[in-house]
């Protein structure tokens, strides 16, 4: 009888109900999907580097993988990793401590958002590199410009998303608070906050991931030390193998952030993204 419920058991995911076979076939297909588009990928990284038959300007995925293998193992490497994700965490924690109280105070609030709005759609519309030289005015070279540009990058999508997430709560949430007598602070906190916390997450996911890419960059002028310190040091040497084995590096560390932040999404919002 346990095998037979196991088999009939039903599972929510976002495209309806779904049994354990169907969920551990979709699982199959998608892991085979992958692995798949992993080896195409390689097979025309290496079909381009046969083509240019210069493995400076084209290494093989063999040289970029093995140099990545070194890279790995490399104290200097973890060093100026770590201090790149420090870098990226303290901004992405200022964009939250930020975005998330604009956020609330745009969602809630046409008025403010009249006054607020278009100063957040000018501001994000400059370019984040355009902001790199006055950032080394501003704070120097080392933490202080890549950490206001990842706090800069990230603040707009936690605000927006924040802002989308409170204007979808439906009025009859609000209406049903207010006609057993909840006041607007009990409101904001058993309405607006678990209401708007889905949209909070998915900008979080967004600020996380754009703050990693421009971390990068900022680190390319604005460090003598980092990730993207390595990869101008990797160019200056003309070690183009190490710069991929860099490149696949920051992407691994890029996709494992962004898996475990959208894990945590999942976890404390299952009830919204099941």
């Amino acid at each position: 009888m346990e095998k037979a419920a196991d088999k009939v058991s039903l599972y929510n995911t976002r495209g309806g109900w779904v049994s354990r076979d169907m969920l551990a076939s979709i699982t199959d297909r998608r892991r085979y999907t992958w692995i798949v588009s992993v080896l195409a990928l390689i097979g025309v990284w290496q079909a381009a580097a046969m083509l240019y038959g210069n493995t400076f300007i084209m290494p093989t995925p063999w040289m970029a993988i093995s140099a990545f293998g070194k890279d790995a193992i490399d104290p200097w490497i973890h060093e100026n990793l770590l201090l790149t994700i420090r870098r990226v965490m303290t901004g992405f924690g200022y964009a939250l401590v930020i975005g998330v109280p604009i956020g609330y105070l745009m969602g809630y609030s046409m008025t403010a958002r009249r006054y607020i709005d278009p100063l957040i759609d000018s501001l994000r519309q400059i370019p984040m590199m355009a902001w790199v030289p006055l950032t080394i005015v501003w704070f120097g070279l080392g933490d202080g410009p890549t950490v206001f540009l990842i706090a800069f990058v990230g603040v707009f999508a936690v605000i927006l998303n924040t802002t989308a997430g409170v204007e979808g709560i439906s009025k009859d949430y609000y209406n049903a608070a207010r006609s057993l007598g909840a006041k607007p602070w009990s409101i904001f906190a058993h309405v607006i906050v678990p209401g708007s916390f889905p949209g909070i997450l998915t900008g979080m996911r967004v600020a996380l991931g754009a703050g990693w890419m421009s971390v990068i960059c900022a680190e390319f002028v604005a460090t003598s030390a980092g990730f993207g310190f390595l990869m101008v040091d990797a160019q200056t040497r003309m070690e183009t193998d190490r710069l991929m084995g860099l490149m696949i590096m920051g992407a691994l560390v890029g996709f494992t952030i962004d898996r475990m932040l959208l894990l945590t999404s999942r976890v404390l919002a299952r009830w919204k993204v099941a």
